[in-house]
């Protein structure tokens, strides 16, 4: 007879001894999960001590076993996996499918992959993978993303009941083998990446007559928005993202410069926050003295899913946190040729060695919440004493703005009556400080360079209430709120007479974190394409041709030099003092048909940043007609290469049948890595034994 779950929670492991049923192994690189976005604990398996994970199954099938990732293993012994069918998210009636299998040499901190032997038959519907164990002490990491359902517990603490695992939110870092199930997780880079078949929407230029540089009238003013954490195609506009948006995100805004301007879909950024901003303000890559930014915080980030410190070949070098207060920032640059520069929002690399990196003794005239601080802790203001405040975000930069909403700003804003009277929120706020900036800069003759940086989509991830309810997603209405940042500025320089002269750059500084990048692979943090394929649209009506799209390459790097072009190159950075590592690109802003290729993009990474990267080289370059990625992984001292014009989700490494290909982008990481200047000191991984660097990687 079958027990029910009741029965099975008391008796589980005396009636299903141990055995060999359930194979459990350590996953390769090709199989390697990320740990969830902002790790938020991690939950114990042991005797008498059970947890589980709900989901969603959206099409019937087999369930072959499942990815789940380790934080550290006390003693590894048994785990049994049983199936349950839920109700509101818990177990309920009898156990659907049960094995047990031993655990494997090396689990702690590892990707587990287990399968079973007798796959179980799901049908359409809601259901709970339920870890147990009788000698096993395991810990798994807990984090966030997992719309289809959540983690559970079964312990003493819950006194023998199912009840959430730590929040309703929280999750397993976990993925499915051999069925579809829904709101896939965020941790999916591997096998959502090759699971997914995607058709990519190729757009056709419309006809247009490009403006040529010289009838350019004058300097025009410059506003880049650099959203953070916001993926390549979290935007609901198809050009850019080769139509594989989401329906969830909602982005009128965005849509409207899409549809008026030119659409990137291959734009690059570093793989997080800090490097991407230190590579636009300084216009170079990490390895020069006066950028060398490689990391948000440190390189030594051992663990967490990745590899411990103990078990790595390497120990990672130092590396600063700021833009050096010697480096020639653009806002500088853009100063010296005439420009008015103010800064809004996000920063993080400044501040931290001493104030004279702040934005504001960095080239900025105006300096709006511009600190070290690397996300906002509130997203809603709240009241200290008699005064609305947002609680610990940077100095206090955006406190004048906190107050609740008003009758008149919600109609003058066309915002719901329904927020009447509740706090305001940090992206609205960050939109009231835009608007009075431009209103400034707009009585100056003077062009202006805005840098327009939201907290944003950076969690916590908060938004407003009417924006929730209207998109029915957290992240979605975070999303929300960036495009109605962009309504208004479209309408603050409308209203200031601003427009025509102005250029818009809207951008990411990584892949998105939050929710899945399919059908890129990875996210935030890593090399792979979800890590560093970001949005871009550039907007500058009766210039830019309307509706276009370009495949045409561009990182961060290259904002810095196209400014300058823009503004007049009445003057530029000394090369022996400041070179800069990107290239322009206005010739590709006036004619998207343009077909001129760009030098390689380059990456170095020499640490450790949790399970998401390693010390990494790698080159983006067309050869041949073909778009290829090389990476080289110094733990394991291999090498990957893929064809992102055929292959976007990086599925088939062409390393052993593409040689020549390979062997020609070595060359090229070769000859940057050991380029001659003052300025040029690329930083490796260090041996254990005696600290020193190990160089460029081999030849291939």
């Amino acid at each position: 007879m079958k027990k029910t779950f009741a029965a099975v929670t008391a008796t589980l492991l005396i009636a299903l001894p141990v055995s060999a049923a359930l194979k459990l192994t350590i996953a390769d690189r090709s199989e390697k999960l990320s740990p969830p976005h902002g790790k938020v604990g991690s939950t114990i398996v042991a005797a008498g001590n059970s947890k589980g994970q709900t989901f969603t199954v959206k099409k019937t099938g087999k369930l072959e076993g499942l990815f789940v990732l380790t934080a550290g293993v006390v003693n590894a012994a048994d785990l049994t996996v049983s199936i349950y069918r839920t109700e509101n998210d818990y177990p309920v009636g009898d156990m659907l499918h049960s094995e047990s299998g031993r655990l494997p040499k090396g689990a702690a901190e590892a990707t587990l992959k287990l399968e079973f032997e007798s796959p179980p038959q799901l049908k359409t519907g809601n259901y709970a993978l339920v870890l147990s164990a009788e000698e096993s002490d395991l810990h798994f990491i807990l984090g966030r993303g997992y719309a289809g359902g959540r983690a559970i517990r079964n312990n003493k603490s819950s006194k023998g009941r199912w009840a959430s695992a730590g929040g309703k939110d929280r999750d397993f870092a976990f993925s499915l083998l051999g069925i579809e199930a829904a709101s896939k997780s965020a941790f999916q880079e591997a096998s959502g990446a090759a699971g997914v078949s995607v058709k990519l929407l190729r757009h056709t230029n419309p006809p247009f007559i490009p403006v040529a540089f010289n009838k350019i009238r004058r300097q025009p003013n410059i506003v880049t928005v650099m959203v953070d954490d916001l993926g390549w195609n979290q935007i609901g506009v198809e050009q850019s993202t080769m139509g594989t948006n989401p329906k969830l995100y909602r982005t009128p805004n965005l849509v409207k410069l899409a549809a008026g301007g030119l659409s990137f879909t291959n734009a690059y950024a570093q793989p997080n926050c800090a490097p991407t901003r230190a590579a636009m303000l300084s216009g170079q890559y990490p390895a020069r003295i006066h950028n060398d930014v490689y990391c948000v915080g440190s390189l030594n980030r051992y663990g967490r899913g990745g590899i411990s410190k103990e078990k790595a070949k390497f120990t990672a070098p130092e590396q600063t946190e700021d833009v050096a207060a010697e480096a020639i920032t653009v806002a500088e640059a853009m100063r010296k040729n005439g420009y008015a520069t103010a800064h809004i929002g996000k920063y993080h690399v400044g501040g931290h060695g001493g104030g004279e990196t702040l934005p504001e003794n960095a080239g900025f005239d105006i300096n709006i919440g511009g600190f070290t601080q690397g996300h906002q802790p509130v997203c809603f203001a709240s009241k200290d004493g008699d005064n609305w405040v947002f609680r610990k975000l940077g100095r206090g930069h955006f406190d004048r703005f906190a107050e609740p909403y008003t009758e008149s700003y919600l109609k003058r804003h066309n915002f719901p009556l329904s927020l009447l009277g509740t706090p305001k929120h940090v992206s609205d706020a960050l939109s009231d400080a835009m608007e009075e900036t431009i209103g400034k800069f707009a009585d100056d003759e003077k062009p202006f360079y805005l840098q327009l940086h939201p907290y944003a989509v950076h969690g916590p991830v908060r938004s407003r209430p009417d924006l929730k309810a209207s998109t029915g997603d957290e992240l979605a209405g975070f999303v929300a709120s960036i495009d109605l940042t962009i309504g208004r500025l479209l309408k603050v320089l409308n209203d200031t007479g601003c427009a025509e002269n102005t250029l818009i750059l809207f951008t990411s500084d990584n892949g998105g974190t939050h929710k899945d990048n399919l059908p890129l692979r990875g996210k935030k943090g890593m090399f792979t394409e979800g890590g560093i394929r970001v949005p871009l649209i550039a907007y500058w009506p009766g210039v830019i041709p309307a509706n276009t799209v370009t495949d045409h390459m561009v990182h961060t790097v290259d904002y810095y030099p196209t400014y300058l072009q823009f503004a007049g190159d009445r003057w530029m950075p000394p090369e022996a003092e400041h070179p800069l590592d990107g290239e322009s690109f206005v010739d590709v802003l006036l004619n998207p048909n343009t077909d001129r290729m760009r030098d390689p993009i380059f990456y170095l990474f020499p640490g450790y940043m949790d399970s998401r990267a390693q010390p990494t080289v790698a080159a983006i370059d067309e050869i041949e007609g073909q778009r290829y990625k090389l990476l080289y992984f110094y733990e394991a001292d291999d090498w990957e290469l893929y064809n992102l014009s055929h292959d976007i989700g990086e599925k088939t490494n062409l390393i052993k049948t593409h040689t020549s290909i390979a062997a020609s982008l070595s060359q090229k990481i070769h000859a940057w890595l050991s380029q001659k200047h003052s300025t040029w000191k690329p930083k490796y991984p260090l041996k254990k034994d005696d600290g020193k660097s190990v160089g460029p990687p081999p030849s291939f």
